[in-house]
């Protein structure tokens, strides 16, 4: 079902098990009180993309900044007004910038067997960040092992990279490539806007994967976190 304005666009076909992989580290609102809301507002523009539902768009949540945390897998939330309203109420943290946790678990429990995936749906990562990760050590390869390990399950990783303080050539690294078509960057939090509508026929085009005709098992090689 089309539900956005731009029907070429909005009626590709789209179903994606899809987690919001997000920075909630010190740095975003020490730039401007008021980024948090903003990254917020700007998730919820980019739900309103998408049908949300079990036979559409799911999204999990993951959260990150001196650890990482699942706040929610991919079935908690089966329509968009809840799922809009939870994402609402996510909490700042304003520490450190733990990607590389925050990868491990999208792929060991978010997109683990038997959390929710589904057969026929693609996989898809979205990481919103506006610095360099730096847990255990800044330019850890942890956090490049973890994509890859997503990467090589079939997942699309995509990325937006939030000013000039993130790595872009790192982060052009940790995304699927061609990283051309798979990072986003931006200038500052107010400039996310400009990115919204561009993410969905990104998502939306994404290959499932083929190994399992009956559902996804996304392999769970041993990488540790280093936390």
């Amino acid at each position: 079902m089309c539900t956005c304005g731009d029907c070429h666009v909005c009626c590709i076909e789209c179903v994606v098990d899809l987690v919001y992989v997000v920075d909630s580290s010190g740095s975003i609102n020490h730039k401007d009180p008021r980024n948090w809301d903003i990254t917020k507002e700007f998730l919820v523009s980019v739900t309103r993309l998408f049908t949300i539902g079990p036979d559409d768009v799911q999204v999990g949540f993951v959260l990150f900044s001196e650890v990482a945390t699942v706040e929610w897998g991919l079935t908690r939330y089966q329509d968009q007004a809840s799922l809009i309203s939870a994402i609402r109420n996510v909490h700042y943290i304003a520490e450190t910038t733990n990607l590389n946790d925050a990868l491990y678990l999208t792929r060991t429990q978010v997109l683990a067997a038997g959390q929710g995936t589904r057969p026929g749906a693609s996989l898809a990562v979205l990481i919103l960040t506006d610095g360099e990760d730096n847990v255990p050590v800044e330019g850890t390869p942890l956090t490049l092992q973890n994509a890859t390990a997503l990467k090589q399950a079939g997942v699309q990783v995509i990325a937006i990279g939030v000013s000039d303080q993130v790595d872009e050539a790192r982060l052009r690294e940790i995304v699927t490539a061609p990283a051309d078509t798979h990072y986003y960057a931006v200038d500052d939090f107010q400039a996310l806007t400009s990115v919204a509508a561009r993410l969905r026929p990104t998502v939306c085009l994404t290959q499932a994967p083929t190994t399992s005709k009956t559902s996804h098992s996304i392999p769970q090689t041993i990488i540790a976190t280093g936390y």
